[in-house]
């Protein structure tokens, strides 16, 4: 039985772990294939996080800023 190395993400320390492992795939020297189907698939899993939790529409621009 395989096991999947990437779910769903659920909570904050799995998002930040993942955004971690995304910037070493990106600047790692040797890409290949399954590396680039693996940032892909990373930064499917956190942007859809991101969507789901991104409170800056709720926030004043000026404030923001």
């Amino acid at each position: 039985m395989k096991v999947i190395k990437y779910k769903v993400i659920k909570t904050k320390e799995q998002y930040n772990a993942y955004c971690q492992m995304l910037e070493a795939l990106v600047f790692a020297e040797d890409k290949h294939e399954l590396i680039e189907d693996e940032i892909e698939l990373l930064t499917l899993l956190i942007e859809q996080w991101d969507k789901e939790h991104n409170s800056f529409d709720m926030v004043d621009p000026i404030t923001l800023l």
